[in-house]
C-alpha cells in the first residue's frame, strides 16, 4: 500500500486552499522524477504526460483546513485515516496519493493535478492546457459504491454593511481618545472606572458631540459608556433611566458540521442560524458576530455579542453568559479582532475571490454605507437578515435522489473599518448556492440581490461553476464494470457537489475535442469537519480499479 506513506508525505506538507504552492512543486518534481514530461502553469495546475495515454487521472491538491489544519497529525488505527483536532484532507489527497502510486508503475498515463477547487474550482475553471487522452477519470468522490457523471454548479455570494456606532447602540465605544487605545485592543477610556462625577460629566460630553443620541439607541449605548461604574448618585440616576439592556455572549459550538453539498440534506444543523433564531426568540440584538469557517463547510460554531432587555438563559444549542460592561468591551474586541485564517472573504464588487485569506472586504463611499428609505427608517438588525437567508435545502431530485438546489449560510464576520474615531462596524456575511440547474442558480442570485437591497447590504458575488449535466458514455460504465468487480452494488448516479470533471469537459469541447469523464473514490465521511475519515480497505480498491482499467484500456 504505498499510497499510504505518499499520503503521508501530503499531510506533512501545508496546502491549504490558496497556500498549497509547496506541495505543488512536491508533485511537479515527482512527476519528472517518474519519467514524465511535466510542467505546472500560471494557475499552478501540474500536467504531466508519459507515453501514449488513453485515461488522464485527475485531483485536486488543496484542502478545506480547519481546527489546527495546516498542521495535521495523521492518525492510522488499520481501518481508517484520521487527524487529530484538524480537517484530515482526504479529500482530496488520498486521490493524490492514489495517483501517486500508479505513477510509480505506469508508462503510459496521463495527470493532472489541479489547485484550488475547495474555493471555486479555480485551477480547473483556469486550466488552458490540451487533455490528451480520451478520457478523464476524476479522483475526488467519497463513496466506492459509485460513479459519478454529474454534479451541482456552485455560487458563492457576499453581503456587507457598514453601521455607525451609534446604529447599533455602541456609540460611545469610540470616544475622542479611543485611537490611541485601539492599537492596543483596549476599546476602552482610561476614565471608564473613575469614581469622579466631574470626569464623568466632561467624557460624556466629549462623547455626545461626535455621536448621535437618538432615544431609539440609549438603551444599548451604555453599553460603552464612559461614567458606567461612577459611584456619583447623580450620575448612577441619569444612567438608570437610560439602562434597560443587559449584555450577554451567546455561543453555539461543537456541533456535527459537514460537506455543505454532500450532507446538506441531513438537516445537520447551523450553528449561525441556531444563534439568530435564539437572539430573535429572546428579544435580543446582535451588536457583534462571528461564526462560520468555510463556504462549502456546514458551521460548527458562532458567537455574537448581544443586548437583550429581559434576562436570557441557556437552551439547547445555545448558551448564553451574562456579561458585565468590561466583559462585553472584552467580547466586543474579541469578535472584530477575530483570525480569519481560515476564512476567504472576497473583494467587494469583485467578480472573482482575493488569494488573500486574511484581506476582508474593503469599505468605501458605494459600499456598504447606510441606505435611508423614506419609507421605512428602521436599522434593519443583523438577527433578521440572517434569518432572511436561505439555508439548507431548497429543491429536489425526485428522479435521482438528490438535493436539486440548496444554500449553506457559512460565515458571519464583524471587523471595524479603521483604528479612530471614524471607525465603523462592518457585517460580512457569506452564503453558497448548489444546483443542478443553471436557471435556479440566476433565480438565487436575484433573490440574494432583493434581499440584501431590502434590508440595506451591498452583495457579491465569486465566479460560478456551471452544473455538470449528467451524460452517459462507455467510459462510464467501463469504470462501472471495473468498480462492481469489488463492488457488486455500485452504481452509476450523480451528486450535489461541486467536481471538476464537467468544467474540463467543457473545456475541450470549446476546442472541438471530445472528452467524456466520471468520477469515483474511496469511502470518506466528516469531510470538511475535524471528524474526517477515510476507510483504508476503501482506498486500496479503488487504487486496484485504476490498475484494471489501465491494464485494459
Amino acid at each position: 500500500m504505498r499510497f499510504l506513506g505518499y499520503f503521508e508525505q501530503i499531510c506533512s506538507i501545508p496546502h491549504c486552499s490558496y497556500q498549497a504552492q509547496k506541495l505543488g512543486e512536491f508533485l511537479l518534481e515527482f512527476s519528472k522524477s517518474r519519467g514524465f514530461e511535466a510542467k505546472i502553469d500560471e494557475n499552478f495546475n501540474i500536467h504531466a504526460i508519459k507515453g501514449k495515454p488513453k485515461i488522464c487521472l485527475q485531483a485536486h491538491y488543496d484542502m478545506v483546513c480547519v481546527g489546527e489544519a495546516p498542521k495535521i497529525e495523521l492518525e492510522n488505527d488499520g481501518e481508517f485515516l484520521s487527524a487529530k483536532n484538524s480537517t484530515l484532507g482526504a479529500d482530496n489527497g488520498i486521490g493524490l496519493a492514489i495517483i501517486m502510486d500508479i505513477m510509480d508503475e505506469a508508462q503510459d498515463l496521463e495527470v493532472l493535478f489541479t489547485s484550488d477547487e475547495e474555493v471555486g474550482l479555480i485551477g480547473a475553471n483556469a486550466f488552458a492546457g490540451d487533455i490528451c487522452a480520451p478520457a478523464l477519470l476524476n479522483l475526488d468522490s467519497e463513496d466506492d459504491s459509485e460513479v459519478i457523471i454529474g454534479c451541482a454548479g456552485g455560487l458563492l455570494a457576499e453581503f456587507g454593511r457598514e453601521f455607525e456606532p451609534c446604529e447599533l447602540g455602541l456609540g460611545e465605544l469610540f470616544s475622542s481618545s479611543v485611537s490611541e487605545h485601539l492599537s492596543t485592543g483596549l476599546l476602552f477610556n482610561e476614565g471608564s472606572h473613575s469614581t469622579s462625577a466631574k470626569n464623568s460629566t466632561q467624557n460624556s460630553s466629549n462623547l455626545n458631540a461626535n455621536y448621535c443620541e437618538s432615544s431609539e439607541y440609549l438603551s444599548t449605548r451604555l453599553l460603552f459608556n464612559e461614567s458606567s461604574h461612577s459611584t456619583s448618585a447623580e450620575n448612577s440616576t441619569q444612567n438608570s433611566s437610560n439602562l434597560n439592556a443587559n449584555y450577554y455572549e451567546l455561543s453555539c459550538e461543537g456541533l456535527e458540521g459537514g460537506h455543505s453539498g454532500m450532507q446538506i440534506a441531513k438537516n445537520i444543523p447551523n450553528a449561525i442560524k441556531e444563534l439568530a433564531h435564539f437572539a430573535k426568540n429572546h428579544g435580543a440584538n446582535i451588536l457583534a458576530m462571528s461564526g462560520g469557517d468555510r463556504d462549502n463547510a456546514i458551521p460548527t460554531w458562532a458567537k455574537a455579542l448581544v443586548s437583550a432587555s429581559s434576562k436570557l438563559q441557556s437552551k439547547g444549542l445555545v448558551n448564553a453568559k451574562k456579561l458585565d460592561l468590561l466583559g462585553a468591551k472584552e467580547l466586543f474586541t474579541k469578535l472584530c479582532d477575530d483570525d480569519l485564517k481560515n476564512t476567504i472573504i472576497m473583494k467587494a464588487n469583485s467578480a472573482d475571490f482575493t488569494r488573500n485569506s486574511r484581506i476582508p472586504m474593503k469599505a468605501n463611499s458605494a459600499d456598504f454605507t447606510r441606505r435611508e428609505n423614506s419609507r421605512n427608517s428602521r436599522i434593519p438588525l443583523l438577527n433578521d437578515f440572517l434569518l432572511a437567508l436561505p439555508h439548507g435545502v431548497l429543491g429536489w431530485d425526485e428522479g435521482l435522489g438528490l438535493p436539486k438546489t440548496s444554500a449553506n449560510l457559512a460565515i458571519v464576520r464583524t471587523r471595524l473599518t479603521s483604528r479612530d474615531e471614524n471607525a465603523r462596524i462592518a457585517f460580512s456575511v457569506q452564503i453558497y448556492a448548489r444546483s443542478s440547474s443553471q436557471e435556479e442558480l440566476a433565480k438565487l442570485k436575484n433573490s440574494y440581490e432583493a434581499i440584501s437591497e431590502l434590508a440595506g447590504f451591498q452583495s457579491s458575488f465569486g465566479a460560478s461553476s456551471m452544473p455538470w449535466e449528467p451524460e452517459q458514455s462507455h467510459f462510464a460504465t467501463s469504470v462501472l464494470t471495473a468498480l462492481q468487480k469489488y463492488r457488486p452494488n455500485a452504481k452509476i448516479t450523480a451528486i450535489h457537489a461541486g467536481l471538476e470533471c464537467g468544467c474540463l469537459s467543457a473545456k475541450m469541447k470549446q476546442k472541438g475535442k471530445k472528452l467524456v469523464a466520471c468520477s469515483i473514490g474511496p469511502n470518506i465521511s466528516g469531510a470538511h469537519t475535524i471528524n474526517e475519515r477515510c476507510e483504508i480497505k476503501s482506498a486500496q480498491i479503488i487504487a486496484q480499479v485504476l490498475r484494471d482499467l489501465l491494464k485494459n484500456a
